[in-house]
């Protein structure tokens, strides 16, 4: 599976071309929490991404995060929380479906779950990691796995 998602950053190619693994962290909508106190965890999540970017680069990961909120609200969010990786928007849930991403019901709503996806570089799913119980782990959670699979191969 390659494509092309529209991000923060503009076009990025799914899986990446130049990296060994793609890891997309999939999250409710940033912000959430404060309206659903049991959704929140987004921007921690996120955060932790960010904090860890080193150990990311060093992985040979490329990282995307992935909501199911508009996209033009999403640059805001990055920007300002200088996350330093782009995030995608996918309102119609097409990329979380096509790689089996666990979903959430908010009213009328559907919404991506907490969840962590590793691709390699044909695309194929290697790691799907939900539930992701603890937002400050997720980035450590996601590295694990990669690790993992790094010493498989």
């Amino acid at each position: 599976m390659q494509r092309s998602v529209e991000t923060t950053e503009g076009p990025v190619a799914v899986p990446s071309g130049e990296h060994r693994w793609t890891v997309l962290f999939f999250i409710t909508e940033p912000g959430i929490g404060e309206v659903l106190p049991e959704l929140a965890g987004c921007t921690t999540g996120l955060c932790s991404v960010r904090d860890n970017a080193a150990r990311f680069a060093r992985a040979d990961v490329r990282v995307l995060g992935v909501s199911a909120h508009a996209p033009g609200h999403l640059a805001e969010f990055a920007a300002s929380r200088e996350l330093g990786y782009p995030l995608v928007g996918d309102p119609e849930l097409v990329l979380g479906r096509s790689l089996g991403v666990p979903e959430v019901r908010v009213g009328e709503r559907i919404l991506f779950a907490r969840a962590g996806v590793v691709l390699d570089r044909a695309g194929r799913v290697r790691a799907l990691l939900h539930p992701v119980a603890d937002p400050e782990n997720h980035a450590e959670l996601v590295l694990a796995a990669v690790e993992e699979l790094a010493a498989r191969e």
